[in-house]
């Protein structure tokens, strides 16, 4: 699997690696590691919706349930590595990556969440992962969400600047379906902006 979609969109190349983005959740993404941000709780609904419901549905209620038992918090930074998911997901590997507490997120919040899922990916070897972000499915409010491409795409490059020659050869960031055009064109901006630096 190379990550490739045919619905995907290409915003660059940076090291060797191709940046996409796809109108994809991390059940549908056909990359070899998928990974979702989630945080310690949903905003204003007791379930995520969207495509991180999707997944956790996929999972049998696994994220969910061994969040709520406290053995994957969610706190900043922790990691859920599920290896071998069943159809209907796609992946190799799923990642379930900590946002903390939604109450407190930042755009840093997602670098971070992105580099640390990238880096996850290249410690394991893959050739092509997908981040969801998982933000509205979470119940965070869609207007105070700028920046957030360019946190995220800063955390991609971040894990590729430690890396000399790394595996990964495909990046798919995981986007809704509505204003889909609109949102590769501010990633394409700040890849334009962000990979010479």
């Amino acid at each position: 699997m190379d990550g490739r979609t045919d619905d995907a969109a290409t915003i660059g190349v940076w090291r060797g690696v191709r940046i996409d983005v796809a109108p994809r959740d991390a059940v549908s993404v056909e990359v070899m590691v998928a990974s979702a941000g989630v945080f310690t709780h949903e905003t204003g609904r007791a379930r995520p919706g969207g495509g991180l419901g999707n997944l956790d549905a996929a999972l049998g209620g696994a994220i969910t349930r061994l969040r709520a038992d406290g053995i994957f918090r969610a706190d900043m930074g922790d990691v859920l590595t599920l290896s071998a998911p069943a159809p209907p997901i796609h992946a190799n590997t799923v990642l379930a990556i900590g946002l903390g507490d939604p109450a407190v997120w930042t755009p840093a919040t997602m670098r971070q969440a992105v580099a640390t899922a990238a880096c996850e990916t290249i410690r394991i070897e893959a050739t092509s992962a997908a981040f969801a972000p998982s933000l509205l499915d979470s119940g965070l409010d869609p207007g105070g969400l700028a920046g957030t491409p360019d946190a995220m795409l800063a955390g991609l490059l971040d894990a590729l600047s430690d890396v000399p020659t790394p595996t990964l050869s495909r990046w798919v960031f995981c986007v809704g379906a509505g204003r889909f055009e609109t949102v590769v064109e501010v990633f394409r901006a700040s890849f334009d902006r962000l990979a010479v630096q």
